[in-house]
């Protein structure tokens, strides 16, 4: 069983991740020296878009590191953050993006980002993210619960607005049991997932 924690350090692993996948298909993909550019170029966007992640979570707060799971550290209107295929910071909100993209870059100082708009705010997902962490813990809970025996973990995922768990199998009768016993909440999505190994 994974219980989900520190979701900064799997959004800062999400995003060096798919850098990387974009910068290995880009290797593959040409062995032009103008390629070569196309990837520095990107390389150095993934470090600009790096810098205002954390410019941007110390504008919510400047203990951001030691509250990163905390629902109150994020505004409402704040969906979450990713670097985009080209190294792009893109900021994701739910109110009027017009509005809300003039105070990002009072904060950021800068307009070197995208903002997208979303339905659910990153609050949102983290607090159906208490939800399951309050179930994983509960020592009332029997050790052979069927949510118990197949959960492989689960994390706010930024680029699809949701919360995303993670199954060993997936079935109707593990989803229900889930909606009953965990969580109803509409921005759960279930996905096959392998226990990770610990070592």
């Amino acid at each position: 069983m994974l219980k989900s924690t520190n979701y900064a350090f799997l959004l800062l692993v999400t995003i060096i991740l798919a850098s990387c996948n974009q910068q290995k298909s880009n290797n593959n993909s040409s062995n032009t020296d103008g390629n070569s550019s196309e990837i520095n170029t990107i390389t150095q966007n993934n470090q600009i878009a790096l810098e205002l992640h954390d410019k941007l979570m110390n504008h919510f707060s400047r203990d951001w590191m030691e509250r990163e799971s905390d629902p109150d550290l994020y505004p409402n209107y704040y969906g979450g953050s990713f670097i985009d295929n080209n190294g792009v910071f893109v900021i994701a909100v739910t109110q009027n993006t017009e509005n809300v993209k003039e105070t990002l870059k009072e904060a950021l100082e800068t307009d070197n980002f995208k903002v997208e708009s979303v339905r659910y705010s990153y609050k949102e997902m983290l607090r159906v993210m208490d939800s399951i962490d309050e179930f994983l813990v509960n020592s009332s809970i029997p050790d052979d619960h069927i949510v118990l025996a197949h959960f492989a973990g689960a994390y706010p995922d930024v680029m699809e607005n949701r919360v995303k768990v993670l199954l060993t199998e997936v079935n109707q009768n593990i989803i229900n049991s889930f909606k009953r016993d965990v969580t109803n909440s509409q921005l759960v999505i279930f996905e096959q997932g392998e226990i990770p190994e610990l070592f």
